[in-house]
């Protein structure tokens, strides 16, 4: 017997198909070690100049995160970019890197 296709209304819930909302990792390495206060405010810099004016929101610390839209719906690969030119820019990083978009609610099996 065939396995029913999901109702709209459960394909919603569970953020599946049609539904489905993307976001994106991001590692950076420092050029030296920060202090905390040095950390903290580099934090605020990037959420407040790169994260909020485009709508994101950011999970994490300095060394590790993921973004993803804020109030649902999908981040796109301009904010990748976005994302990716601030961090670059920066002088305090050795390396940035930027992951492709990926399912925001369910971790890929094949990582």
């Amino acid at each position: 017997m065939a396995k029913q296709a999901r109702s709209r209304r459960l394909r919603k819930k569970l953020h599946l198909d049609e539904f489905q909302e993307l976001g994106f990792d991001i590692e950076t390495e420092p050029k030296a070690p920060l202090d905390d206060h040095a950390e903290e405010a580099l934090l605020v810099a990037f959420v407040e100049g790169v994260i909020e004016p485009r709508g994101l929101i950011y999970g994490g610390s300095l060394a590790c995160g993921y973004v993803c839209k804020a109030g649902g719906g999908s981040a796109t690969e301009e904010d990748r970019a976005a994302v990716r030119d601030w961090l670059q820019a920066r002088a305090e990083f050795a390396s940035v890197t930027v992951h492709e978009l990926s399912d925001a609610w369910y971790a890929s099996m094949t990582a």
